[in-house]
This record gives C-alpha cells, sequence and structure tokens, in this order.
C-alpha cells in the first residue's frame, strides 16, 4: 500500500472517531449545543418568557404529548424536563436548537419506551428540579 493511502486512511478514521465521540460526550452530558446560527448570534435581551412560549407553542407538531413536558428558559438556556417517547427525542432536541433565541438546550426529559407509562414517575427518582 502506498505511504498516501495509509496517512489518509488514519486521518479518515481519526475524523470519525473524534465526530462519534463528539457525539457520545454531548449525550452523557445530557447537554445540547444549539446550532451554529443561534449559537453565535447575539442574545438581543429576548424575554425568556417569549421564548419559552415560542418553544412550548411547537411542542404539539414535535412529539406526541407536549403536556408531560416542562420547559423553563434562563437568558437564552432551555431546560426541558418530564417525560418523551424515546422515539422522539433526539428529534425534539434538533428541533428546539433550531429555535430563535436558543443559545443551548439542557435535556431534562426521561424518555419512555411505553406510551402507557406517562404521567408516573420512574422509580427511584425524583421530580426534576429547575435550576
Amino acid at each position: 500500500m502506498k505511504p498516501v493511502a495509509i496517512v489518509g486512511g488514519g486521518f479518515a478514521c481519526g475524523v470519525l472517531a473524534m465526530l462519534l465521540l463528539e457525539q457520545w460526550l454531548a449525550r452523557a452530558q445530557r447537554v445540547v449545543p444549539a446550532r451554529a446560527a443561534n449559537r453565535d448570534a447575539d442574545y438581543r435581551s429576548e424575554d425568556d418568557a417569549q421564548l419559552r412560549e415560542r418553544v412550548r407553542s411547537r411542542l404539539g407538531d414535535w412529539v406526541s404529548h407536549p403536556g408531560a413536558i416542562r420547559v423553563d428558559v434562563d437568558n437564552g438556556v432551555v431546560r426541558v424536563s418530564g417525560q418523551v417517547l424515546a422515539k422522539e427525542l433526539d428529534g425534539l432536541l434538533f428541533q428546539i436548537t433550531g429555535v430563535a433565541g436558543v443559545r443551548k438546550v439542557h435535556n431534562a426529559l426521561d424518555a419512555l419506551t411505553d406510551p402507557s407509562g406517562f404521567g408516573e414517575m420512574p422509580k427511584g427518582r425524583s421530580p426534576a428540579v429547575t435550576y
């Protein structure tokens, strides 16, 4: 094999490993960075209550049980807590990061695989606390 091909293959493997590790770490931290357009834009001192209502009003478009999700906003950082179907979690977080004014999303949601468990608190877990 040519040395150039070996180096190129090693570089490609390194890039792939870095991308996968970044996704894994973001999921482990349960924090989703906002999309670049929102993150880099100046936070225009938009009222957090308005941003909260904008996110809340769209939940019904993104998930099947929007009433099971609590939304809190502090200086453009959106914290979502409550319950969501596991199959809807990634899409929900992606959609929230695209809302104008969102700087970061903190995921404190419990992902459920069975929709019949909505409203029940998982055993050994206390309700989420907003901080």
